[in-house]
């Protein structure tokens, strides 16, 4: 979870490029797949889709 402290050395600018997890909200830096349907997000370590980072461009 983010403190106050955080949301103030952020700049104030909410356009990260990094993904939030969808279970606490926090950016999740990469993914580490644990099985063909689980993975675990990094740095907050929530069990997330193994998909989660991936880019349909």
């Amino acid at each position: 979870m983010r403190s106050e402290s955080d949301e103030r050395d952020d700049g104030g600018d909410d356009t990260s490029p990094l993904p939030d997890c969808p279970r606490c909200g926090e950016p999740v830096g990469f993914v580490t797949a644990t099985g063909p349907l689980t993975a675990s997000a990094s740095p907050c370590g929530c069990s997330v889709p193994p998909g989660l980072g991936n880019c349909d461009d």
